[in-house]
């Protein structure tokens, strides 16, 4: 098992009472730059840290005096699939932009892992992200061994924060099975194990403006993604709803069809980054 702390500096610890509640939301702030309406508020902060929910901070003595030093955090509980078996849920997870490439996200996500088995509840975790975001889609997938069956269409409504102003809130919802072979593998090695022949795998198009038509045979599927989903929020918000609908229409089809995803990576020679679907991969993930 990798070393928690990121670097000697950083300490992760659990939240609790007004004081640390308050320094989440600072944190929490700064990261999405939301309006204070959307912020979590100190009594549900409170109650999850008092009553079996998670909520862990990521402390440096050189951060920010307005959150305690706080630098990042994760947030879940538990709550039950819809066959009724008990899941822990993770809602927000997030570290400061002048803190991130430290590795303390990935501590955090490892925490987590740690906090959730030490309860003897569940080994199912679950969360949700937006799937265009490719940093978050190798994280996820690639790095923590998630895997991803779930399309879910505009759940949260139009976003309002300043990242995702005016778009809808499409997002993957990831299943995270922590004594999985494949998480056992992601967590100590670094990497879910992927060699993927470009010869056997079904490209999509790179061409956002037109809908894809999937004729699943089995064979794994790449589909693209953006190169820069935040240049796009700058300087072209129309091609980056196209591509928005070009995701949802790809992956509601694959799903539908029995495929999930198991890696998101950059096929190389020029291709740039896709995620990979495999049909019925239940017994090999």
């Amino acid at each position: 098992m990798p070393n928690l702390n990121p670097s000697p500096a950083i300490t992760i610890r659990p939240l609790s009472g007004v004081d640390d509640a308050l320094h989440l939301q600072s944190v929490h702030a700064q990261i999405w730059g939301i309006v204070p309406e959307d912020i979590v508020p100190i009594h549900v902060i409170v109650t999850l840290a008092a009553n079996g929910g998670m909520v862990l901070g990521a402390y440096d003595p050189a951060g920010p005096a307005e959150s305690g030093g706080m630098v990042g955090f994760v947030l879940g509980w538990l709550g039950t699939t819809r066959t009724g078996a008990v899941k822990h849920v993770s809602h927000i997870a997030g570290v400061l932009p002048a803190w991130r490439g430290r590795d303390i996200g990935l501590s955090l996500k490892l925490a987590q892992r740690n906090f959730v088995l030490a309860q003897r509840l569940t080994t199912h975790v679950t969360w949700t992200y937006d799937p265009l975001q490719r940093v978050n889609g190798a994280f996820n997938i690639h790095r923590l061994g998630a895997v991803c069956t779930t399309y879910k269409v505009n759940v949260y409504g139009t976003m309002t924060d300043e990242l995702n102003k005016g778009m809808p809130s499409d997002r993957f919802q990831v299943d995270w099975h922590l004594e999985s072979e494949r998480v056992i593998h992601a967590v100590t090695q670094g990497r879910v194990p992927s060699a993927w022949d470009l010869s056997r795998l079904h490209r999509l198009l790179r061409d956002p403006a037109h809908a894809p038509a999937l004729t699943p045979d089995g064979s794994p599927i790449a589909v693209p993604l953006p190169a820069s989903v935040s240049a796009l929020q700058r300087d072209d918000r129309d091609l980056l709803l196209a591509w928005r609908l070009y995701l949802r229409t790809a992956m509601q089809q694959a799903f539908a069809a029995g495929y999930a995803v198991v890696d998101c990576a950059d096929l190389g020679e020029g291709q740039g980054w896709h995620y990979i679907l495999i049909y019925n991969p239940q017994s090999r993930i």
